[in-house]
């Protein structure tokens, strides 16, 4: 991405203005609970973390936690009894395919006495499918009877919904932040549980940040992240205080222009004035550009989805953050960052909106909502590229491929069907012009701030 004229001077009245934030160095890294979470999400490696000093989970004989593998419907059992106590002792076979002998027999014949599980009739057995992956609506629907809901089960093909609401209700886990059919995996199954244990026997309220109650303090802009110093300026809300959750953006620069540069050309200061708004900056290359991964980084493990992860947890730790209103924003190289940290950390960040870039990441770990800005003349994001990102999305989120117009009709705005929960909206604009009337495809165009700000409003 280019220079933009006239930035410079006006990024360094924006960060003497709008930056009155001592900032001290801090440490921005904890050690994971097993070896293999160290790139999870820091709110995994906390549930997994709690989970184990309660006693209620444990790794594999080789020391490990497989986070990333999915959980069988007797593995969530386990989990599920060993987080509240220990489980009734078996007196006779519950299923056809549950041994009484079997290490997940207790837990099965508990669920089954309690009414949590009712298992498959097969001819004239009944059985439990015990290493069957087990999907979200089961697991949900296991927690949720399992703390002593009564619930009367849905019908038809959204059977899960009544205990999705109930979720939604004690805002134990946003309904936006799953695909009930999906299988999930260990570190999300054991969030989940993680989640209803803490609001169950803690009181606690999973989508408040720890800031929440307390007296706020400044945010630390110097962070230690894989053994660089790393800094990010910071727009704070007028409105913060101790007991009002706002959301917090998260926006990334291009290759070529510094964080003060579109700190003052994005217009988010102002668009989304009641949130908190960081500005990362990458790494310098010595060259007058800047990188958010390092050479050879798989798609799914770049490098600053750490740093990412330890600005959320260090704004979080210091002030009240709705973290189920986190978002991400980017141009070019910054927006290529975004859609792939909206991707690997689907979710967790409710939605991304980024122009003139694309994602090197396809396999998606959650849903997240998505806005894709790209003029179709861009030659540094092409119409291919973004075409390819806005499918990858779609995919995430299982929407249709139908589309209908949609605002703002100046960016040629369409969004896809049958995902209200995580709208893609994909805007192929001809703007094509800068302020200074050049030609310029890769240009953020007039408006895309409050574009961004609707958008993640109306979710």
């Amino acid at each position: 991405m280019r220079r933009r004229k006239g930035h410079n001077t006006l990024g360094c009245i924006v960060l003497l203005c709008g930056l009155f934030v001592p900032f001290w160095y801090a440490e921005a890294v904890a050690a994971p609970p097993f070896p293999d979470m160290e790139k999870s999400w820091y709110g995994y490696q906390e549930s997994v973390q709690y989970l184990k000093d309660k006693g209620s989970i444990g790794g594999y004989p080789d020391g490990l936690f497989h986070p990333k593998d999915t959980v069988n419907r007797a593995e969530f059992l386990k989990l599920v009894f060993r987080s509240k106590g220990a489980a009734e002792p078996v007196t006779e076979e519950c299923f056809a395919d549950v041994p009484s002998d079997a290490w997940f027999a207790p837990f099965v014949c508990a669920a089954k006495r309690r009414g949590i599980i009712q298992g498959y009739t097969v001819g004239s057995r009944q059985i439990f499918k015990p290493e069957q992956p087990i999907i979200f609506a089961e697991a949900i629907k296991m927690a949720v009877l399992s703390y002593g809901s009564e619930i009367a089960e849905g019908s038809g093909e959204h059977w899960y919904q009544p205990y999705v609401d109930e979720l939604e209700a004690k805002k134990i886990l946003a309904s936006w932040s799953y695909i009930p059919w999906a299988s999930i995996t260990r570190e999300r199954a054991a969030d989940l549980i993680a989640r209803y244990v803490r609001h169950d026997e803690d009181r606690v309220i999973p989508h408040l940040s720890p800031g929440c109650g307390k007296s706020p303090r400044n945010s630390s802009l110097t962070l230690l992240v894989g053994g660089q110093e790393r800094t990010y300026l910071l727009t704070q809300p007028s409105n913060a205080g101790a007991n009002t959750p706002v959301p917090l953006i998260v926006a990334f620069h291009g290759r070529t222009n510094g964080n003060a540069q579109v700190r003052a050309y994005f217009g988010l200061d102002r668009a989304a004035s009641d949130s908190f708004i960081a500005y990362p900056s990458g790494i310098a290359n010595g060259n007058g550009s800047y990188s958010w991964s390092d050479p050879g980084d798989k798609a799914q493990d770049l490098r600053d989805f750490a740093l990412f992860d330890a600005i959320v947890q260090e704004i979080g730790n210091s002030a009240c953050i709705d973290l189920d209103r986190i978002y991400v924003v980017g141009h070019s190289l910054g927006a290529w960052f975004a859609n792939s940290v909206a991707c690997a950390r689907g979710g967790v960040v409710r939605a991304s909106a980024t122009v003139g870039g694309s994602t090197t990441m396809k396999n998606c770990t959650g849903p997240s909502a998505a806005m894709i800005i790209n003029n179709p003349k861009d030659t540094l994001s092409s119409e291919t590229t973004a075409e390819a990102m806005r499918d990858i999305r779609i995919t995430a989120n299982t929407c249709s491929p139908v589309s209908a117009k949609t605002e703002p009709s100046s960016l040629s705005c369409m969004q896809y069907a049958d995902c209200p929960l995580n709208p893609v909206v994909f805007c192929p604009h001809t703007i094509d012009r800068d302020h200074n009337g050049e030609y310029y495809p890769h240009v953020w165009p007039q408006g895309t701030a409050q574009a961004m700000v609707k958008f993640f409003e109306g979710l």
